[in-house]
């Protein structure tokens, strides 16, 4: 591991700053982001989450919402409820043909939509789903923060997996996973050494998002390898989190913009162990990409 980033990262933190699943109605949408909404970054500069509220009038939220994530998970706090029963339906089957790969902010992993379009053979159909409050939420991607962007009793683990789910309405739902570095390789997250030896092998940036060696930004009009991961299995994730109870709930936000809030979050108690060398791969590819703690009232926010 490179020490060094490591403790760069953990300072970081330390003077600065997701992982959850509860219901929220949260318009998510995409037409609106993709007008080319403004550039962001997690950097200490004009771009910086400092600024994101002033970046693009999408961001407003950022800077004035008062549920904003991520936070500190303490203890006894009115807005945070531990939750030690299941989830009434939690369905997470191995999924197919993943694409991972660094998107300009996180490693992030997706699928294609299972169509059937111009005669061709469909994508594997993604099933995972849990149900909150009745009502069904499908997860649509993972992806990770480095360090991790939640803090449990102002404690942060090395990283942080995010699976996010969304509803037929739009509503968003995600659960988070502290993640902590061991020196035993973790079988689940072998892809992530793979995906960087790709990026690494990869000339003058072809095939993938360039960055900024200095500042750590992508460099536009460069293409992205995405690295086809044959199959996810999510069984050792559910055992190793109890299949993510016992979890703590609250209502917050995205972590990036535009921060929508209304965000049903649920943090596992359990962290997940991730490889030394995985754990190096990963920040390689990625750097700091945490968003700082963010302030929440303590009275007068009920659950």
């Amino acid at each position: 591991m490179k020490i060094a980033l490591t403790l760069a990262l953990a300072t970081i933190a330390l003077i600065s700053t997701l992982t959850t699943v509860v219901s929220a109605r949260v318009p998510y949408n995409r037409r609106q982001l993709a007008k080319r909404a403004a550039d962001w970054t997690y950097g200490l500069n004009n771009a910086g989450p400092q600024n994101w509220a002033k970046l693009d009038p999408l961001y407003g939220v950022c800077g004035s919402g008062h549920k904003q994530s991520p936070i500190d998970v303490a203890i006894g706090s009115p807005y945070v409820k531990l939750q030690n029963k299941t989830f009434s339906d939690l369905v997470y089957p191995p999924i197919y043909n993943v694409l991972c790969g660094y998107d300009g902010h996180a490693v992030k992993c997706e699928w294609p939509m299972a169509t059937d379009n111009k005669g061709k053979a469909p994508a594997s159909k993604n099933e995972n789903s849990v149900v909150i409050n009745n009502k069904k939420y499908n997860l649509i991607n993972f992806h990770f923060h480095t360090p991790s962007e939640h803090r449990i009793d102002n404690h942060f683990s090395d990283a942080e997996l995010h699976l996010v789910h969304t509803s037929k309405d739009g509503a968003l739902a995600v659960i988070g996973v502290m993640l902590e570095v061991q020196v035993k390789d973790n079988p689940f997250f072998n892809w992530v050494t793979v995906l960087n030896k790709k990026v690494d092998m990869a000339e003058k940036g072809h095939g993938h998002l360039v960055k900024d060696k200095v500042t750590g930004e992508s460099v536009p009009g460069k293409e992205q390898v995405k690295y086809k991961v044959k199959k996810v299995d999510f069984s050792s994730l559910l055992r190793a989190t109890g299949e993510f109870t016992p979890r703590w709930e609250y209502v917050g936000s995205l972590t990036t913009p535009p921060c929508t809030e209304g965000v049903a979050w649920n943090v596992a108690k359990a962290s997940v162990r991730l490889g030394l060398r995985q754990y190096d791969a990963l920040v390689s590819l990625e750097s700091f990409n945490s968003r700082f703690i963010q302030d929440r009232p303590h009275e007068g926010e009920g659950h």
